[in-house]
């Protein structure tokens, strides 16, 4: 249905004006989740091992204070009812159930990565869709409220090169995200849950980072490779 689309000059003009975000500014946006759902998730959890003689599923319960206590915040911040927040609340809360009422501290490992698992799950099954999830996370992101930003993405969306360069971050993020949930899985049947803690960490981040540098240079070398041709039909991209 998408290759029947003829974008016109005027929507090649509106496509180059749109302005997205940096890489550098995504990445730092990161450092928060870092802190709340990296750092002092071991770091609560090693304070409370070495200083308590609390088991492993009071230890981890503890951990999670942060990232619930971030959670809420968020929610409360934004005076709404965020799909994602609410989403993470409630995983939070149910795993430190679980994890209380059956005694496995797995349960609250596996925890950390069914978002991530679902979200990966997701971005595969939307390719099935016309538009992919990343057409709308991408715009959820750039766009903001501005109107005149809006109609330059959607003009962008009518362009062949667009459409594929969004359908491959698709499948890129989802990919990378089922990977991740089946290490975790691996090392939480492998590793003590120190480990576990800090590896997983590690692993999270370090794809999500690689998932965004490739993001954007996919982006950066369509736009480059369009600029060469000097065809206005290929030039409309707006990840720089």
């Amino acid at each position: 249905m998408n290759s029947t689309i003829n974008p016109s000059v005027t929507d090649a003009e509106l496509a180059q004006s749109f302005k997205a975000p940096s890489l550098w500014s995504l990445i730092v946006s990161l450092w928060p989740s870092i802190l709340l759902n990296g750092v002092c998730v071991i770091a609560v959890y090693q304070l409370v091992k070495h200083f308590t003689s609390a088991s492993d599923v009071t230890a981890l319960a503890l951990s999670a204070l942060p990232a619930l206590v971030g959670a809420i915040f968020t929610l409360i911040r934004q005076r709404s009812v965020d799909v994602l927040g609410a989403f993470t609340l409630i995983t939070i809360v149910a795993s430190i159930g679980l994890t209380f009422l059956t005694g496995d501290a797995k349960l609250f490992l596996i925890r950390e990565s069914l978002l991530t698992v679902l979200f990966g799950v997701i971005c595969l099954i939307s390719l099935l869709f016309p538009k992919p999830i990343w057409f709308y996370i991408i715009r959820y992101f750039t766009v903001g409220n501005s109107q005149e930003q809006m109609l330059a993405y959607e003009a962008a969306w009518k362009f062949r090169s667009f459409r594929g360069y969004i359908r491959t971050v698709t499948i890129l993020w989802g990919a990378l995200y089922i990977i991740e949930f089946l290490i975790r899985l691996a090392m939480i049947y492998t590793l003590t849950i120190s480990q576990v803690l800090v590896f997983s960490s590690i692993l999270f981040y370090a794809l999500t980072i690689l998932a965004s540098v490739l993001t954007f240079r996919l982006g950066a070398r369509l736009r480059k490779r369009s600029t060469q041709n000097n065809a206005p039909q290929t030039r409309a991209f707006p990840i720089q």
